[in-house]
Parts: C-alpha cells; sequence; structure tokens
C-alpha cells in the first residue's frame, strides 16, 4: 500500500509540471479553452442539407432545361416558352434556404454550387450555367435584407420571382439578339417571373410547411443568437456586398463584347446586326500608326474583326460595291470592294466608346469612332 501511494504521488507530482499552452505569454487563452457554447454560423446539419440539395437540385435542373426546350418545341418558338416551368430552377434554392433556418449567404452558396452540379452533368447551357443559378440565388439574398424580411411569405415569393427574371436578362444581354423584339422579351419575363413566384416560391414554402408540421425536422434546432453571431451581421453583409460587386464584374466582362453594335444593311442578301462577340474566332491583331492633321498615334497593334469578313457575312448583291461606313454623329466614310478586299489590316476594333474602324493605310481622317451602321451600294447608285 505504500509503495502505491508513492506511485500515486509520484504520478500527481509529474502531472502539476505538465506543460500547457495557455501558460505560453503569446498564445491567447480563449484559443485555446473554447467556450462550449459558442454556435458555428453553418452547422454540420446545414451543410449536408446544402449540399445534398443543390446536387439533387442540379441533376434535376439539367432534365428541367430539357424539359423547357421540349416546351419550346411543343409551341413553335425557338426559345421562351420553357420559361413556363423556370421556377423549377429556384424551388431548390429557397428550400434549402428554408431548411437552413433562413441563413443569410445559403441561397447564394445554394447557387453556386448547384449551378455546377448542372454544369457537370450536363446542361445546354455549358459554364454559364453556374452564372445563371448563382445570379438567382444572390437576387433573393439581396431582395431579402433589402426588405429586411426572411420570414415573410409574400416577400420570399417575390424574391423568387425577380430571380427567376434573371436568368432571361442575362441570356438576352449575353447573347443579345436585334431580331427579337423588346415586347416579346418583356412577355417571357412576364411569364418567367410568375413562375418564380409560384414555383419558386409559394411551392417549396408549401413544402416546408408540411416539412415543419410533422416530426421529420424534430432534429433541427434554430441556433440561439448569441452575442458573437450578433456581432457577425456586419461582416455578413460585407461579404454580400463583395459578393454583388464579384458578379457584376463577372457578368459586366461577360456582356463587353456585345455592348457596342452595327446594322449591316444595304444592297446585300443577309441584313444583319454585328455582334463583335459573333466574331471572337475571325479576330486578327496588326500594327498600324494614325496620322491626321492634327492628331498622330504611334504604331501599336490593334485587334479586331476585318471589314472584309463583316461584309462578306451580309453577302452583298455585287461584288463590285462601296461600303459606306458612319458614326452615331452622322460622320460617315467609304471604301471600295477593291480596298476592302486587299487590305485585311482595315478592321473594326471595340474600344471603351464604341466601335472603331482602324485605317492604317489610310489618313487618319478614315479611323472613324462610335461606328452603328454599315451600308453595301452597288457602284452605280452610290452617288
Amino acid at each position: 500500500m505504500k509503495e502505491e501511494h508513492e506511485d500515486t504521488s509520484e504520478h500527481k507530482k509529474v502531472s502539476k509540471y505538465k506543460p500547457s499552452l495557455s501558460k505560453i505569454p503569446w498564445v491567447r487563452s480563449d484559443l485555446v479553452h473554447r467556450k462550449q457554447d459558442e454556435n458555428y454560423y453553418y452547422e454540420t446539419s446545414d451543410l449536408v442539407i446544402i449540399a445534398l440539395f443543390s446536387g439533387l437540385g442540379g441533376i434535376l435542373s439539367t432534365f428541367v432545361g430539357y424539359l423547357g426546350n421540349l416546351v419550346n418545341s411543343f409551341l413553335g418558338v425557338p426559345f421562351g416558352g420553357g420559361q413556363i416551368i423556370s421556377g423549377l430552377h429556384v424551388f431548390w434554392i429557397v428550400l434549402i434556404y428554408l431548411f437552413t433556418n433562413r441563413k443569410i449567404g445559403t441561397a447564394f452558396l445554394a447557387g453556386i454550387i448547384k449551378g455546377f452540379v448542372e454544369f457537370f452533368s450536363g446542361s445546354a447551357h455549358g459554364i454559364l450555367v453556374v452564372l445563371l443559378s448563382g445570379s438567382q440565388g444572390l437576387i433573393i439574398e439581396i431582395v431579402l435584407i433589402i426588405f429586411l424580411s426572411s420570414n415573410n411569405k409574400i416577400i420570399i415569393s417575390l424574391a423568387s420571382g425577380l430571380s427567376s427574371v434573371s436568368n432571361v436578362l442575362i441570356q438576352q444581354l449575353i447573347f443579345f439578339n436585334s431580331q427579337i423584339p423588346p415586347l416579346f422579351i418583356a412577355f417571357i419575363g412576364v411569364i418567367s417571373f410568375g413562375s418564380g413566384f409560384v414555383l419558386g416560391g409559394i411551392l417549396p414554402i408549401g413544402f416546408f410547411h408540411v416539412f415543419e408540421k410533422s416530426s421529420i425536422l424534430n432534429w433541427r434546432k434554430t441556433p440561439a443568437m448569441s452575442r458573437q453571431l450578433k456581432h457577425i451581421k456586419l461582416i455578413r453583409l460585407s461579404i454580400i456586398i463583395f459578393l454583388v460587386v464579384s458578379e457584376i464584374s463577372i457578368f459586366s466582362f461577360l456582356i463587353f463584347q456585345n455592348r457596342y453594335s452595327a446594322q449591316v444593311t444595304g444592297e446585300i442578301f443577309n441584313p444583319y446586326t454585328y455582334y463583335p462577340a459573333d466574331f471572337l474566332d475571325r479576330q486578327v491583331t496588326v500594327e498600324a500608326e494614325l496620322i491626321g492633321d492634327f492628331t498622330h498615334i504611334l504604331p501599336r497593334n490593334y485587334t479586331g474583326v476585318p471589314l472584309e469578313i463583316i461584309i462578306k457575312e451580309a453577302q452583298p448583291i455585287s461584288e463590285i460595291y462601296i461600303a459606306k461606313i458612319s458614326a452615331s454623329d452622322g460622320y460617315y466614310v467609304t471604301f471600295n470592294s477593291t480596298e476592302i478586299q486587299r487590305d485585311l489590316s482595315l478592321i473594326l476594333i471595340i474600344e471603351p466608346t464604341g466601335l472603331r474602324v482602324v485605317a492604317g493605310k489610310f489618313h487618319g481622317s478614315y479611323w472613324i469612332n462610335n461606328v452603328n451602321r454599315i451600308e453595301i451600294l452597288d457602284v452605280a447608285n452610290s452617288e
């Protein structure tokens, strides 16, 4: 017994001098001893719900996209008819938002994850679907923050409707086609809003209430709003602002190529609107020097599309023609078909102020800016 007592004492003596991180002066004690009552903003169950339902929603949304194409075929329209069921894309984002106790940031996170799953499962939109889905989640976040409401059914449904409309607006801004009447775009926008309001708002809210009344969600606990979570409100709002700025930056980058356009008209078989984004694979880089009466720009590289390619796309009626290139202020210059066909360095480029002709072999006055019209005239009718 005496030996056992001595061993125990010796053990205590050793344990007494056991080093502790909290004894180190430069280590904060609150980082070593974590409080048991602290709550993480996202619980494990939240992350499981986001991952599970985002994956399920992404896979099903891929089939919803193809179902929308079937609706278009049935109605005999190239696009727009599928907006009747566009709210089903938002359904999963709203349902995830409700299941995770309406936490800020959940809708945007779910939209991004859902978009990537939809992309990898073969969406017809390709990588663009990540932008579309992420924008839908982000718009829901913004609307709920503006109205300072996360429980009002009408506000949630309104956010869902606006989120669904973003799908139409983004696609039209990136793949804008002047042949589509604005009234028709507005019409399918209204259809998309209604679909988002009902299928993306009211429907998931109804689903959630069915689960809430049952015992299925009893394991979900609404975390108490601790002082630490109250202080994090400003951080969350800052994150949302950062996400908005990032989304706008990405969106602006994608639509920059279609920011400006020029009508190609005249004596041609194929009148159309020239958009730089449609000719990205036919761009060339040339070195040119602007020499004018009052302006001189030293030689530098310019990247754009040759006028010969732009005009060839319009299919001129005659092989011998005059191209009248006009600016928005009415100023214009002309080139004949021989000059255009022989000089591939005669290109149309994008500048922050609009489309511009680069004509290195011509006087500086031919470097016309803010181009908005290219008219092809027969030589006999050009005067």
